[in-house]
């Protein structure tokens, strides 16, 4: 499935957005999401948690994720598709959510979405104990997992009572053991995202060293420190190098003008030498997704079999 992430209202990482009015960064969203849906994606997660100052009232996020969600409705209808869609309410902590307060957060919007005679969401998003720091996970997760895995099967309760799945945001650098720990508990799906990208980077990076490409090398290490992208990710109290800082940012850059000219020099060298580059990062990223999907096969494999008797 091609699915799109934390879409939404001051969303994005850059200057442009803290520009904006709300409703101006609202119509921004809208037509993200339209063009989401022209381009064949099957799932948009709408997160309306942050405000130009911070992270939104949770009315007012309510309001903003029906809103954005009809339209999204009705514009995708009107092309002719059907997608799915994922909410969520509040920006990612180290901690879980009280399940008391997400019941009635969860309850409200889904009554909005109700009244507004929209389809509900196929998952909802809440905080299960997981965030990524740098290239760490340092959630309670790692910390407390008995109390928060109380506080993650409450949660996985209220969800399953709507009839809809719960999603674990910031599951990058988990253990094998730690993302069983999570399903077993009611999680029914991760979010991975900044993980694979750094196993990316870090394969590119390899590669420019076994193939000598030393010049290449500090360019796409200067461009990617340069992105400042890292900022986001880094520890209040960090002490990671610049070349640490780049390895976080590498992946924010592959789509500029400069990375494009770095990869088609290192593919010029590497087809030289019979490498064939983007089958070398797809094998290192297809090696950090088996970390992750070992551990659901299990739990799907523990799932009794649907009686067949009449």
């Amino acid at each position: 499935m091609l699915c799109r992430d934390h879409g939404g209202p001051y969303q994005s990482a850059g200057e442009r957005e803290k520009r904006l009015t709300p409703d101006e960064a609202m119509a921004s969203a809208l037509e993200s999401y339209q063009e989401d849906i022209r381009n064949g994606f099957d799932l948009l997660h709408i997160d309306t948690s942050m405000d130009l100052d911070g992270v939104a009232d949770d009315k007012v996020a309510i309001d903003r994720a029906v809103e954005l969600y009809g339209r999204c409705v009705d514009f995708s209808r009107a092309q002719g598709r059907e997608v799915l869609f994922e909410i969520g309410f509040e920006d990612q902590g180290r901690d879980t959510n009280d399940p008391f307060e997400f019941q009635e957060l969860l309850g409200t919007a889904l009554n909005h979405l109700r009244r507004a005679d929209l389809p509900l969401p196929t998952f909802v998003v809440a905080q299960t104990g997981t965030k990524v720091v740098e290239t760490r996970n340092t959630g309670g997760i790692g910390v407390a997992p008995s109390a928060v895995g109380v506080a993650v099967r409450a949660l996985a309760d209220v969800a399953e009572r709507h009839g809809i799945a719960l999603k674990a945001h910031n599951c990058d650098y988990l253990s094998e053991s730690t993302v069983d720990y999570l399903s077993s508990r009611g999680v029914h799906a991760l979010n991975v995202a900044p993980e694979f990208g750094v196993v990316e980077t870090r394969a590119f990076v390899a590669l420019l060293k076994e193939l000598g490409m030393g010049i290449q090398l500090e360019r796409f290490l200067a461009l990617a420190h340069g992105s400042g992208a890292w900022r986001k990710w880094m520890d209040k109290d960090t002490t990671a190098s610049d070349y640490e800082r780049a390895i976080i940012a590498g992946h924010y850059v592959y789509n500029t003008e400069r990375f494009r000219d770095i990869k088609a020099a290192v593919q010029h060298e590497a087809e030289a030498r019979g490498v064939d580059v983007d089958a070398r990062l797809r094998t290192a990223i297809e090696a950090s997704i088996e970390n992750y999907a070992r551990p659901l096969r299990r739990a799907e494999a523990r799932v009794p079999a649907a009686s067949t008797a009449p």
